[in-house]
């Protein structure tokens, strides 16, 4: 492996920076809406088919792309350009840095969103890494600082999910005047946080007209933070004995803050002060003025403020193109239980433009957990743009 996939590597493994379930394709048939789950042979050829824009480059973890072919010290031009951007949004201004391909004319958009916590470099890490593509390849990427972190404006701890569609759509309404941008093709792609942000900002916004997600859950709120939970104490080794035990507890504790009434913290506040006679503090669910009070948890709290909103029930209207990918053995996002859910809402909505791809042998990032080589979900989406929403 070289030093350059070395590095790249390093970072897009931090793509989803809040910290395997095989999902076997013959089990997620849904009302016939099993055929929109790639099959091996159809996700091995978007993934190894290199695009006619890639030819003869390769990918660097930031910036320009590198000529493979280039002798030694040669200076590289780069293919596209940067603007520093500040945009309006809901009373805040996000700080936005908007790739553009080196040449006359409008181009597709896709505004990127940022993986979940508040660590700005390491939640953009995606869009860092893919934005110098997409503009290399003729799109239009924007890449920003969430609301409350970075440069933008705004108070993290009090934001939630519906915050960050707000902002992303308002980012391609703003960006849909820009003088480089086609507004009849703007996307929103994401990982984890950032694919559920993609595509609740592709089915509020009229303007988006498609959606890419990575490891972005379709469950519950609830059942997407019950997963990571208890995947994370599995990892850890943690006895199933004594996650068993300990599961009921944070369901009653996730359901508190999905209510929001205090009434129901404070019965969960003494059972959980009960079970710490008998388990270790950190397998436990922290009270809520614990949560408040420890500067270690504000990273989470946007998460634990959304708990209660219902982000599924709009999916059975979602009628955009869509693609949407997921680790076969992702310890963090449910993939089988979000596969199922997509076959099943999509065919609620009717809609037949959606591809959904289960990558072997991946985990929360696109890294195979084998080879830790990065895995090519570059060539994946662009193939899969190229054929579903580029064709004109």
């Amino acid at each position: 492996m070289s030093a350059t996939t070395g590095r790249c590597l390093s970072i897009i493994a931090l793509l989803l920076s809040i910290p395997s379930c095989a999902c076997a394709q013959k089990e997620v048939q849904d009302g016939g809406q099993a055929s929109h789950v790639l099959t091996s042979v159809q996700l091995q050829a978007l993934m190894e088919k290199t695009p006619t824009c890639l030819e003869g480059y390769r990918s660097n973890q930031t910036g320009m792309l590198s000529r493979i072919d280039a002798p030694p010290g040669e200076r590289a031009e780069s293919t596209f350009t940067v603007e520093t951007l500040s945009i309006p949004s809901d009373g805040v201004l996000i700080r936005g840095w908007l790739y553009l391909p080196r040449k006359a004319g409008r181009f597709p958009l896709i505004v990127l969103t940022n993986g979940g916590g508040d660590g700005s470099r390491a939640i953009k890490s995606l869009s860092d890494w893919i934005a110098p593509i997409f503009a290399h390849c003729g799109i239009v990427a924007l890449v920003h600082d969430k609301r409350g972190t970075g440069e933008s404006g705004g108070n993290y701890v009090e934001t939630t999910y519906d915050d960050y569609v707000t902002d992303a759509g308002n980012i391609a309404v703003y960006l849909s005047k820009h003088r480089n941008v086609d507004p009849r093709l703007i996307g929103v792609m994401g990982g984890s946080e950032g694919g559920r942000i993609a595509v609740l900002t592709a089915s509020r916004f009229p303007i988006v007209s498609f959606a890419i997600s990575l490891a972005g859950t379709v469950v519950s709120m609830q059942d997407d933070r019950i997963y990571a939970q208890l995947g994370g104490y599995r990892t850890r080794g943690i006895a199933d004995s004594v996650i068993d035990a300990i599961t009921p507890l944070w369901k009653r504790s996730f359901a508190a803050w999905a209510s929001n009434k205090q009434a129901d913290h404070d019965r969960v506040n003494e059972e959980i002060g009960e079970a710490r006679k008998h388990f270790a503090r950190d397998l436990l669910p922290f009270t809520k003025a614990e949560m408040a009070s420890i500067p270690d948890f504000k990273v989470v709290l946007p998460t634990w403020k959304s708990l209660g909103n219902d982000y599924m029930t709009e999916m059975q209207h979602f009628t955009k193109p869509w693609l949407a990918m997921f680790g076969e053995v992702d310890v963090v996002v449910p993939t089988q239980a979000s596969v199922r859910n997509i076959l099943h809402y999509m065919g609620l909505s009717g809609n037949t433009n959606y591809a959904v791809a289960v990558i072997p042998r991946t985990g929360h990032a696109p890294v195979d957990v084998e080879t830790k080589r990065m895995v090519r979900i570059d060539n994946l989406v662009l193939n899969w743009l190229n054929a579903n929403v580029l064709r004109d």
